[in-house]
Formats: C-alpha cells, structure tokens, sequence
C-alpha cells in the first residue's frame, strides 16, 4: 500500500511539473510578444544582413545599410524573432513603408496628383542621387504631424536639441518646406526611443520610411545610428512660385548635407563676406527663429537662400523684399544707411550689390560641379 502511494505521489509530481514547464513557456511567449511596447503589433526583427519580407510565400530583399534588420514572416503573421534590452522595433511596420519614386526634381514638381499612391503624400529619390528623399504633402497640417517638431529639434531657437510636447509648440510655425540629414534624424528617433517619448503615428511612419531606405540604420546593438542621405519636404498647398522656389531651397540642402565639399565651399564663402551682410541674414534668420548660434546651419541657410532664385532675382531678394521685412519688424540697425525708393519701396543698393555677386559665385560653382545653377536644380528644359 505504502509504495503504491509513493509511485502515485511520483507520478503526480512528475506530471505537475511538466504543467508547470509547459505553461511557463507560454507566458514567457506572451511577454516576448508584450514587451516591444510597439505599434508593429505583427512582428519582430532580428540583426542581419538585409531587410527579407516573405510577402505571400515570396521572399523579397530590400537592401539598407548595414547593420540592418532581418523580419521574418509568412503569408499571415511575422514570426518574433529577438529581442533585449535597446533592441529596435519598429512602431511602423517596415513592410509598409512607402517605396519612393525615382525622378527628377522638375518631374516631381508636376507629378499628377491623381496618380499619388498614397493620398496624404508622394515620396520621390532624386534620380541623380537617390539617398536624397524627397516627400510632397498633401497639406502644410499633414506636413506637420511628420515634420513639426522635427523642426524645432534641430532648427529653432530655445527648442534645438530636444524633443517638445505637442502642447509646446502646436501653436507655433514651424516651416513650410523641410530639409533633414541623417544625423539629425537618427539622433531625433534615437532619443525618443531611449526616453519613451509619445511621438505621432505619422512620426514613427516617418521613422520606418527612413529606416528602409538606408537614410537612418542601426548599430549592432540596435540602436537608430545615421545611415546615409536626408528627407526633404514641400506641400501641394504651396503656390508654384513658392513651390518652385522650396524645391530649389531644399535640395541645395540635400546636396549640402551628402557632399562636405560643397559644405567647405559653403563655409569659406561665409567666412570672407562682408560683415554687414552676415549680419543683415542673421538678423533675418533670427526673425524666422533659427538658433543663429548653430553655424552648420546658419551657413547652411546662406547657401540655400541664395541659390533658392536665379542670379537676376538676387537684387529683388534681398535687397527690396527681405529688407523691407526686416525695416518693418524695426531692425533697421542691421541695414546700410542709404537707400533709394524704387516702385514706391525702399531698396538698398548696396545690398543688392553684394548678394548678386554672391549668387553669381555659388551659382558659378554649382555649374562647373554638377551642372546646376541659382533657381534650377533639374536637367535643362
């Protein structure tokens, strides 16, 4: 009888712990699942070589930086793969980030709305170097739930550098066209997920874009990391003339961002202008609330408004309808003192001078590298 109770109390706990094995592993499985503290409610990645999506039983490789991410998945679901602490996970699903069109920026400019595959935006590469993004929006509103704070993160003065509440800056302006490296945005991602930060859907759909297509990629501990190129932005609510000019502005700023030649140009050419000019556009940034104490993008910013026009068009700029803004806000101090009334307006010769001749160098240099000019950044029409 003993024994027969002993062999049962054997057999029971045998039994029982087995359950407990079992059910451990389920549960573990469940925290595996919770714990990405994710939107991409579908998926998992892992460290690889690429990105391989088995979309319907077919497997498609889309090559990013390396090191990139690997997400496996069948027909239905995307199988967890790893994880740990730091690990990257997509709150957008990588899978459904939208595949830019590659074009020319005049192609991109008249691209017929009605053929947008998405009807928030079209994302378009540069043809000539496709790192370059670039994102026409449908609206200036839409355009802000991607890029608004992006915009004072690393632009605006007394917010560059951090990440702002919506109810901090929502009723601020922000820009009506956008221009973004990689740094910058691998360290805006970076931060975000390192602090938790309550980002937009659109945001982490800006992340997954950035993310496919090799403009921000991971480290091998998965942490966000520049990849190479930049995003640029212009919205369908834009007039042409302006539209026009942003697409110039912005992909000069493209140009600046992946090529440190232009950059060293763009700096010695700071360097030697003339005090009083420097200090007019400084003025003038400061009105717009860029951190003039940045000096990438102080000088970034000099370079692209000056080229955003066509040579002839330098005068008029800078010399009639920027200084008279700056004559009205009441920063006369930073204009030359003579001044003569064209067209029933004020408007400074000396300033016209000088810009023009700048213009005419930047536009000199832009030709002889790339075949480019002030006002035009697509082949010749």
């Amino acid at each position: 009888m003993n024994k027969r109770l002993t062999r049962g109390k054997v057999l029971g706990l045998f039994l029982l712990t087995g359950l407990c094995v079992f059910m451990g592993v389920k549960i573990a499985s469940v925290f595996t699942l919770r714990s990405s503290d994710s939107a991409f409610d579908n998926g998992a990645i892992a460290l690889g070589a690429g990105v391989d999506i088995h979309e319907e039983g077919a497997p498609v490789t889309i090559q990013i930086a390396a090191p990139a991410v690997t997400i496996v998945t069948d027909t239905n679901t995307i199988t967890p793969a790893w994880m740990h602490d730091g690990a990257f996970y997509p709150r957008f699903p990588l899978e459904q980030a939208a595949t830019p069109i590659v074009a020319d920026p005049w192609d991109m400019l008249h691209w017929p709305r009605a053929q947008w595959r998405d009807s928030r935006f079209e994302l378009f590469s540069w043809d000539r170097y496709p790192e370059i993004l670039i994102i026409d929006l449908a609206t200036l509103a839409i355009q802000e739930q991607f890029f608004h704070r992006l915009a004072f993160f690393v632009e605006k003065a007394g917010f560059r550098g951090r990440l702002s509440h919506d109810h901090e800056i929502g009723h601020l302006h922000g820009w009506n066209a956008h221009n973004y490296r990689d740094y910058d945005l691998a360290r805006f991602f970076r931060i975000a997920r390192e602090t938790d930060f309550p980002l937009l859907p659109e945001e982490w759909e800006l992340e997954a874009i950035l993310m496919r297509h090799g403009v921000i990629t991971l480290d091998s501990e998965g942490r966000i990391i520049p990849g190479r190129g930049a995003i640029l932005t212009l919205t369908q609510e834009s007039v042409p003339i302006l539209r026009t000019r942003f697409m110039v502005h912005e992909v000069f700023h493209g140009l600046y961002f992946i090529d440190e030649d232009f950059r060293e140009f763009s700096r010695q050419r700071w360097e030697i202008f003339p005090e009083f000019a420097r200090n007019f556009l400084l003025a003038f940034f400061a009105l717009q609330e860029y951190d003039i104490e940045y000096e990438f993008l102080v000088i970034n910013e000099f370079m692209g408004h000056l080229l955003q026009l066509p040579v002839a068009q330098a005068s008029w700029f800078f010399a009639q309808h920027t200084a008279n803004r700056l004559w009205r806000e009441g920063l006369g101090h930073v204009l030359p003192e003579r001044y003569e009334i064209r067209d029933g307006v004020r408007f400074w010769p000396e300033l016209a001078s000088v810009f023009t001749a700048e213009t005419q160098v930047f536009s000199d240099h832009v030709y002889e590298r790339w075949g480019l000019e002030a006002g035009r950044v697509w082949r010749p029409r």
